[in-house]
């Protein structure tokens, strides 16, 4: 099918409600009723999410939709069934499991500082990648860092004007001897409907940092504007697996369910890679990376994954746009 037949039957599966067709506990088996019970018993029972995301995959006129299973549940055989069905058969489905935020590992103290050293708030144990540096829209003479709301804001609980340091507080960061930058701008993590996990950060006066090279791939050329096809090799520099090669696995992915530490978030719209051979392309501690095409424009932020064969990315220019920022080169 064409993108845009893809994106409508996208649209009007999502919109039918799949998760009606999932059995409420009145309609389970009774074994498997007395443990939904039991789980829920001190909060209102509710008719279960749908347990899977939903994007497109495909390249040059020919796409299909891509079903990314998130846990298994019962009925969920039918839902698939029933979504091969109306695709007439264009549907390729993979079991992902659990996809949450990106856990910390280690790296080191960067000075000058580096796209893709670790970085964290300064009172958070944990540590994230410096995306970028970036500039406010129609103020060119200052920049920013720019990263994942997770990595600087600790999932919307930190106050504009807290301390960023480099490395971060789990890579024995410590402030005020690490202090790099100040939280500046946030935007909010909802439990729906989210497009972008992103924050900024302000520099301190004096800090040097390397504005726009990635170490062994270069300087970043730009902004990727055009679609990207399944397939499609991208780049990252993160601050746990350091440079890793990928494939675009699927674009336009709504409904993607993502663990943090302060409850489930749903996204909507996001970009899926694959590793490119038996490494993953991202682990814990790769969130906030900077994702890049073959000509090292800028596609997207990293911010999740399940540490085997699945990484989430936000389009870079929702990130721009939500931030009303550009990229400072």
């Amino acid at each position: 099918m064409n993108f845009n037949n893809a994106c409508h039957l996208k649209a009007s599966l999502i919109a039918e409600g799949l998760n009606k067709l999932l059995p409420t506990i009145a309609k389970l088996p009774q074994a498997a009723a007395v443990v939904a019970r039991t789980q829920a018993s001190a909060r209102a029972i509710k008719r279960p999410r749908l347990p899977l995301a939903m994007g497109i995959q495909g390249r040059r006129g020919k796409y299909k939709l891509a079903l990314r299973i998130q846990e298994v549940h019962p009925g969920l055989n039918g839902i698939v069934d029933h979504i091969r069905k109306a695709a007439r058969g264009e549907c390729e489905v993979r079991m992902v499991g659990n996809v949450v935020k990106q856990a910390p590992w280690y790296q080191n103290r960067n000075r000058p500082l580096r796209i893709g050293g670790s970085i964290s708030h300064y009172g958070v144990e944990m540590a994230g990648t410096l995306g970028c540096f970036v500039r406010k829209l129609g103020k060119p003479d200052d920049d920013f860092i720019l990263s994942n709301n997770h990595v600087l804001a600790n999932e919307n609980q930190a106050n504009a004007g807290d301390r960023i340091i480099q490395p971060g507080m789990l890579d024995a960061g410590l402030s005020p001897a690490d202090d790099i930058g100040r939280l500046d701008k946030v935007i909010p993590l909802k439990s729906k409907k989210n497009v972008v996990d992103v924050a900024l950060a302000s520099l301190d006066e004096g800090t040097d940092y390397y504005v726009n090279w990635l170490e062994t791939l270069g300087d970043i050329t730009g902004v990727r504007t055009g679609m990207l096809d399944e397939g499609e090799t991208v780049f990252k520099v993160g601050r746990t697996t350091g440079v890793t090669k990928g494939r675009v696995g699927a674009i336009e992915l709504d409904g993607l369910r993502v663990g943090y530490d302060t409850g489930t978030k749903e996204f909507n719209g996001q970009i899926e890679i694959e590793p490119d051979g038996d490494q993953p392309f991202s682990l814990g501690g790769d969130s906030g990376s900077l994702i890049m095409d073959s000509q090292r424009r800028v596609v997207g932020l990293l911010f999740a994954g399940n540490d085997v064969d699945a990484t989430y990315v936000n389009p870079i220019g929702e990130v721009l746009d939500a931030l009303k920022i550009e990229l400072a080169l």
